[in-house]
């Protein structure tokens, strides 16, 4: 004889699956909220500072205000992305601005790290092989390696815009498309993505970024105090695009390859991957601010190639008087 399910058992289990759903995700709503709130006011304030400051000091045509002026473009489109996030969480995780919206949203947000990614790859690139007639007889090799780098990053980041769709007043990614189903296709086409984020925003960044690091010349930085702040500043923003982005991309990364075998890591080291990730559009001016220890950020006129140069004239010259 069977027993009778005791149903009084079963509605309280539910309540209390239920109070711990909304407890959690009220939590998550918490945190997006304090840091997309942060990223937004410091990530707006310092990178229109660094665009005002960067844009006198390329009148110079200076090598490095260039680059620093693409970053500051590139972190300033993530916040507009961001205010959209915002107000989802904002919102308890319901979307309000329409199918189009969703998809920029997730499209600036991603073409944002492919874009920064390349950017901080072809600076080390451009700065270890700056020696050489293509890139120092070009004045405008820099811009014409930024404009790959945007141009990059907006086809990378198609599949974010083309997958994200809005579902039951949620903006979530649905690489079924037309179906809104999951399939094994579906999972195919995740992991393609997922992939492709490691590879492009992680692994071969980091692979072009160590080889360029390694070939560029040390010795003269080593005399030049404002040419090692001026490297040391630079590297940190390298640094603390890894440390940033890093965990969301090995996250996604495992997620979409394991199975949801570890659910609850994911279930808050993705939320927590992603509120760090979003932190980097004003971290990278803030570095430069607190590395300067002004917001002047005069190390962005220092040229080292052409104090070496001025170096190599005046040894020429004295070797020739001696002579």
């Amino acid at each position: 004889m069977s027993t009778p399910p005791d149903y009084e058992n079963i509605v309280l289990e539910l309540k209390e699956n239920q109070t711990r759903k909304e407890h959690y995700q009220n939590q998550i709503r918490q945190m997006y909220l304090v840091t997309y709130g942060i990223v937004l006011v410091l990530g707006l304030t310092f990178n229109f500072i660094l665009l005002f400051v960067g844009w006198q000091k390329n009148k110079s045509y200076n090598k490095i205000a260039i680059w620093v002026l693409a970053l500051a473009a590139t972190h300033l489109i993530f916040c507009g992305a961001a205010v959209f996030q915002w107000l989802y969480a904002y919102y308890d995780f319901e979307w309000h601005y329409g199918t189009v919206t969703c998809k920029l949203s997730s499209y600036f947000i991603y073409g944002s790290m492919y874009s920064t990614a390349t950017i901080l790859s072809l600076w080390s690139f451009s700065s270890a092989f700056s020696k050489k007639a293509c890139i120092k007889r070009s004045k405008n090799c820099n811009i014409f390696l930024i404009l790959f780098s945007w141009t990059l990053a907006a086809v990378l980041a198609m599949p974010s815009m083309f997958s994200r769709e809005v579902q039951h007043s949620q903006c979530v990614d649905d690489y079924d498309f037309d179906d809104f189903k999951t399939s094994p296709d579906a999972i195919k086409k995740l992991r393609a993505v997922v992939v492709s984020r490691f590879l492009f925003g992680l692994v071969i960044p980091a692979f072009v970024i160590f080889v360029s690091c390694s070939l560029a010349s040390k010795s003269f930085h080593d005399k030049c105090k404002q040419c090692k702040k001026q490297t040391q500043l630079i590297c940190a923003v390298k640094v603390a695009y890894f440390v940033c982005w890093g965990p969301l991309i090995v996250f996604t990364l495992l997620q979409a390859t394991t199975n949801s075998r570890y659910l609850n890591a994911f279930k808050y080291g993705l939320p927590i991957a992603t509120a760090l990730a979003t932190t980097h559009c004003f971290i990278c001016p803030l570095i430069y601010i607190l590395g300067a220890r002004s917001i002047k950020m005069h190390w962005m006129v220092h040229d080292p190639e052409y104090i070496k140069e001025g170096e190599n004239q005046s040894i020429h010259l004295v070797n020739n008087s001696s002579a």
